[in-house]
């Protein structure tokens, strides 16, 4: 527990004083940026996580969105960073030991390192890695 608690701050405080070589790129979330680096993104998947963190989440890590059947009741949550929907990917997150419950999701690092996880399931899989932030109807990721 304490191990979880100090990694925990530890990432906070690099949350938020990211370093100066993401502001120059011109990234609008550099703070997520970097984190996505030490979660394992590669330089090349910067831009377009970039756009779909400020997307999804307007860069804020604590940002849960909730998702609504006609009659109003909550049928999933989306969480943190990425925005990452609990009922279609929580059991894949657990099992790959990723996460424990959905709020771990809040959580800047866990949440990339989430990202990156349904990135790869997606390339994994013969599909485009990006496929989980599609745009509704458009087949493909629009940022």
């Amino acid at each position: 527990m304490r191990k979880r608690i100090i990694c925990g701050a530890l990432t906070m405080l690099a949350f938020i004083q990211s370093p100066a070589h993401a502001k120059a790129d011109g990234f609008k979330c550099p703070k997520a940026i970097a984190i996505a680096i030490q979660a394992g993104f590669t330089k090349k998947d910067l831009p377009k996580l970039d756009k779909i963190v400020y997307r999804e989440s307007r860069c804020n890590p604590k940002s849960v969105g909730y998702n609504r059947r006609a009659d109003g009741s909550v049928w999933s949550i989306d969480y943190g960073l990425t925005q990452i929907n609990n009922y279609s990917w929580i059991t894949y997150l657990r099992d790959r030991n990723i996460i424990k419950k959905s709020t771990d999701l809040l959580h800047p690092f866990t949440n990339m390192k989430a990202a990156r996880a349904l990135y790869n399931y997606s390339l994994q899989n013969g599909g485009d890695p990006w496929r989980q932030w599609r745009t509704s109807g458009s087949g493909s990721y629009r940022g």
